[in-house]
């Protein structure tokens, strides 16, 4: 038969066949499988019995080769390098006693680590990298206390400088005072000279009156003027000697001026040097400290920098204290950046990083670049791998996306409504219970954008058309689309790490979700109207059940056509159609038999 109703009970036992020539076809299938069946154990017998031939040969020769073996033995030296075995067994057994022992010793002293680590974190007060690795830390200080030497060193230098030129400048004005000097015994000489020429006239004028005056006379003035002359001799000599002196000290000074204008020139040499790596040291780690004091740098005023950092200007008595604070406080900082580098340095070590004693970070297989240098290299290498992940993601949508999935949930799409068109058109020729039903498949009016899919959804009607007529705004926006789905699955993954990412993506292309089915029910002579829970609840038992059936044979029927060919399309029924009458269960049967169902 094609189509029935089966009616029956069921019993116990198993089933079997019917009809006497069915019953001798089957008794002559099994004598045909146990003659089959027989001849397979005899080949199995007979191969049986070769291999035991076969086993006992082998057990001869094997019998042969053991004598032979127990003549070997005694004359191979076995045993003597059997006795060397055992002392090395021996010794082998006293060095892993020992390693036990040493391991027992290095787990102690991990575990006394472990709990000096736990009370430095607890002394640390919060501070984490005090905790974590004092090399780094102590390295980190001695850089602070070196760049506070530095400053110390380059406001002494200052200091020094400073006085060299107050030294300068009084070498200068007593340089002067001795050019006035000069000029002044210059002048006094000149003077002296004067009046001594004059004397000697007068002296002269005075022996020429001599000839005709008193001698006593003569004699007296000459008295008075060799007093005057011996007086202005010892002036001139005072002067000479002021002059002498006064001018070796105008040649100290000038000589002096060259040696302080020396020392100047070095000591302005190496306060550029010393201000420039002082600014190279600032600019090594760029913390916001740092940051800010190489900011005041950049304007010229390192002596303010250097105060900023040690938190401002220090006594001359405080220095000392100061210093071997630094200094300790630079030995855990380095300490605390060593024990960071060594347990960064796997992660960074295709970059080839390197640890100088001044604590610089330096990473050699990048043309020795510092650790800020390597940061903008890898953005720059980032930004130009999300350029081609972003290239590789257009490719990947177009070739994959759109020409493969799109194209798939199209297909799918337009069988659907094919689908549900067949349906109507069955249904629209069978009306039951005095009404005809219909499906309708369509798009919710709002989507829910916290599920998957629901980006994608929103645009069904660009995944309708062929990827060939997509414009590329149309693209765009499908890729956008696409993208957010990715992310919105990334994200739930993210949060919930049990989540599937292959099961998220099904859920995000399953097109069934975008759309749900209404179920229309057009009474003869009146409108059509949508069946819900209230126009439902209004209806007979008869037109509630058949309200039920209707989209319920319709979904397994969708069903059963994705099924391989020849597949049975069965449905079990209970009671059916107890309130149904034989007319409407004849209309709900040819409903069924359209769509290729066989019933039980």
């Amino acid at each position: 038969w094609t189509h029935g109703l089966l009616t029956g009970r069921a019993g116990g036992g198993s089933a079997s066949c019917i009809g006497k020539t069915t019953r001798l076809q089957v008794r002559q299938r099994e004598l045909e499988e146990i003659t089959r069946k027989r001849t397979q154990l005899d080949d199995e017998v007979r191969a049986q019995t070769q291999g035991i031939t076969h086993s006992e040969e082998q057990l001869a020769e094997i019998r042969e080769r053991q004598t032979q073996l127990r003549k070997v033995f005694p004359n191979s030296g076995l045993e003597k390098i059997f006795a060397e075995l055992d002392q090395s067994r021996l010794a082998l057994e006293s060095n892993r006693s020992a390693y036990q022992k040493a391991h027992l010793q290095t787990q102690e002293a991990r575990q006394r680590f472990n709990n000096l680590t736990a009370r430095l974190e607890r002394d640390s007060n919060g501070i984490t990298i005090f905790a974590s690795d004092a090399q780094r830390v102590q390295d980190a200080l001695l850089g602070v206390i070196k760049l506070k030497n530095q400053a110390q060193s380059l406001q002494m230098q200052l200091a020094g400088l400073s006085n060299s030129w107050e030294e300068s400048q009084k070498a200068r004005e007593a340089q002067a005072q001795a050019e006035i000097n000069e000029v002044h015994i210059a002048q006094v000489y000149e003077r002296n000279r004067y009046q001594a020429l004059q004397a000697q006239a007068e002296e002269e004028e005075l022996q020429r009156i001599a000839e005709f005056s008193d001698a006593e006379e003569l004699s007296e003035r000459l008295q008075t003027l060799r007093l005057q002359s011996e007086t202005l001799t010892t002036n001139l000599n005072d002067a000479k000697a002021v002059f002498y002196r006064a001018d070796e000290r105008a040649n100290n000074a000038a000589n002096q001026l060259i040696e302080v204008e020396e020392r100047l020139q070095l000591a302005q040499h190496e306060r550029s040097e010393k201000q420039a790596h002082f600014v190279d040291l600032l600019a090594a780690y760029p913390v916001e400290e740092l940051a800010s004091a190489q900011q005041i740098a950049a304007e010229g005023k390192h002596m303010s920098a250097s105060q900023r950092l040690l938190g401002g200007a220090l006594r001359e008595a405080d220095i000392p204290a100061r210093k071997e604070q630094l200094e300790g406080i630079y030995r855990d900082a380095y300490n605390a950046l060593s024990r960071t580098f060594n347990r960064e340095q796997p992660i960074l070590l295709e970059y080839g990083p390197d640890l100088d004693d001044q604590g610089l970070v330096l990473f050699l297989n990048e043309n020795k670049c510092k650790a800020v240098e390597l940061l903008e290299l890898l953005s720059e290498r980032i930004e130009m791998q999300k350029m081609l992940l972003n290239q590789e993601e257009t490719r990947l949508f177009e070739d994959f996306l759109l020409h493969e999935i799109a194209e798939a949930i199209r297909t799918s799409i337009f069988e659907a409504e094919e689908w549900v068109q067949q349906i109507n058109q069955v249904l629209s020729g069978l009306p039951m219970i005095g009404e005809h039903y219909a499906l309708q498949w369509k798009p919710p009016a709002e989507y829910d954008m916290s599920k998957l899919g629901s980006h994608l959804a929103q645009h069904y009607k660009l995944l309708r058309k062929p990827t060939q007529v997509l414009t590329l705004e149309e693209t765009e926006t499908l890729m956008h689309a696409f993208r957010q789905e990715i992310d919105s699955v990334r994200l739930r993954q993210q949060e919930s790490a049990d989540i599937n990412f292959m099961d998220a993506l099904e859920q995000v292309f399953d097109y069934r979700e975008w759309f749900h089915f209404d179920v229309l029910v057009t009474p003869i002579g009146g409108q059509r109207q949508r069946l819900t829970d209230r126009v439902a609840g209004t209806r007979s038992g008869a037109e509630q059940l058949f309200a039920l059936y209707v989209p319920l044979f319709a979904a397994l029927g969708a069903l059963y056509r994705s099924a391989a060919p020849g597949a049975p399309n069965l449905l079990a029924l209970d009671e059916a159609f107890d309130k149904v009458s034989i007319a409407n269960t004849q209309r709900i049967i040819e409903f069924l038999v359209s769509q290729e169902f066989q019933w039980i």
